[in-house]
């Protein structure tokens, strides 16, 4: 690590770096309007800091979704649907 950009702290990042790294979990789950991916898409192909953290948190959500190959047992799924249901008609 020689470039200095790699040493400096979250907080002193570009703007452009901060909304990628903010918004870096929606942009996984492509859950962004399509201007906004677009616009962290090229930032992440540009930034060599934003690409390796984009590359580590995919990698640890691929390895999450290889380990995860069991299937929770049916009473609880129930169990946690009817809580779910709870709390929403708590929330209206």
């Amino acid at each position: 690590m020689t470039d200095g950009a790699h040493l400096r702290p979250w907080d002193q990042l570009s703007p452009e770096c901060r909304e990628a790294v903010e918004n870096l979990f929606e942009f996984l789950d492509s859950e962004l309007p399509e201007t906004d991916g677009d616009r962290i898409r090229e930032h992440i192909a540009a930034c060599e800091r934003c690409l390796a953290e984009y590359d580590l948190e995919d990698h640890l959500r691929q390895l999450v979704r290889r380990s995860c190959s069991e299937h929770a047992p049916e009473r609880l799924r129930m169990r946690i649907k009817a809580q779910i249901a709870v709390l929403r008609g708590q929330l209206d």
